[in-house]
This record gives C-alpha cells, sequence and structure tokens, in this order.
C-alpha cells in the first residue's frame, strides 16, 4: 500500500521532532539521522507498511539502529 505523500512528509516531520527531543539533539542532526536511517527507506519504498506504525515506535527503531538507545529486550 502506498501513503499519501503529504501525509507520509507530515509523518516524517513529526519523527524528525521527536527524534531530536528523544536524542537530545539539534532537529537538524535529527533530521540527518532520518534521511540516513534503514527505516525512512523502508518507510518511503512502503515495505511492511511502516508509515503505519506510531511515531514513538519508528523514532525508537532509529534510536536502537544508531545505539542512542539500548534495546531492553521485550518479548
Amino acid at each position: 500500500m502506498e501513503a499519501n505523500k503529504v501525509l507520509l512528509q507530515k509523518k516524517y516531520s513529526r519523527i524528525i521532532g521527536q527524534l531530536a527531543k528523544e536524542a537530545n539533539i539539534s532537529e537538524l542532526e535529527a533530521m540527518k539521522l532520518f534521511y540516513e536511517s534503514n527505516t525512512y527507506q523502508l518507510i518511503s519504498e512502503g515495505v511492511s507498511d511502516m508509515h503505519c506504525y506510531s511515531d514513538l515506535y519508528l523514532v525508537d527503531e532509529i534510536m536502537l539502529e544508531y545505539r542512542l538507545k539500548e534495546d531492553i529486550g521485550y518479548y
């Protein structure tokens, strides 16, 4: 399924803002991390409908990807 491009841009903006807040970095740094992440690639390519996941979940995925947060092992 392909998401509406305008809605995706708004989602990206929310993710970048939340990433900056959670990682305690500037929004510019957060934007760079986001657009270079594997998570962004998956969202933009429509893999597994990643755009349907919550913003906070995706922020956590990006933080785990860059080792800005440790996996606490929910199983």
